[in-house]
């Protein structure tokens, strides 16, 4: 199998420094316009199908990439990590070191713990295993579980001041089950 995995393109909370976790956003002209560039790089790869998170700014890139291509598919799993009362608030208020380490596993105002968020990409990976070995997937998810995508795929423990996931962020995983 192998996976295309993508961060969706960028919404006016993202250009404002804002979290978005679950809140519902739109992309904005400049998301819009990344996920057109990314599009043209992905034109002439086989996509066999998409799997989206069902947040809008997710869906809206997966549209825009496959368009009428394949079939795309919402999957809970692929959703963003619940910032709970920091939603909407500045990524200065977010503890990267205090929310990404797994032994903590920490839900202080009520984030989802990331432990969670692993089980989820990890039941979603181990789904496609089963269902889609031979087929080419687009992944259409959000800074969070791309980057436990990342670092389940890699066998890593990457946090999120050791790379920056930009919006529309590209990465390939070829998968044997």
């Amino acid at each position: 199998m192998h996976i295309y995995l993508v961060r969706h393109g960028q919404t006016l909370e993202n250009s404002k420094g804002h979290m978005q976790g679950t809140i519902d956003t739109v992309l904005n002209k400049k998301g819009i316009e990344e996920a057109k560039e990314l599009r043209e790089k992905l034109k002439n790869k086989e996509i066999d199908v998409c799997f989206s998170s069902p947040l809008i700014r997710a869906l809206q890139t997966a549209f825009i990439i496959v368009g009428d291509r394949c079939l795309i598919l919402k999957d809970n799993r692929l959703r963003e990590r619940n910032l709970g009362y920091l939603e909407g608030e500045s990524k200065d208020l977010y503890a990267m070191d205090k929310y990404w380490d797994t032994k903590l596993n920490s839900n202080d105002n009520h984030i989802e713990p990331i432990n969670d968020v692993y089980k989820r990409v990890e039941d979603f990976i181990n789904y496609l295993k089963e269902n889609y070995e031979d087929k080419n997937v687009l992944i259409v998810s959000h800074s969070a579980v791309v980057r436990c995508f990342h670092n389940f795929l890699t066998g890593t423990i990457a946090k999120p001041d050791d790379f920056k996931i930009d919006n529309c962020y590209l990465e390939e995983f070829d998968i044997k089950k």
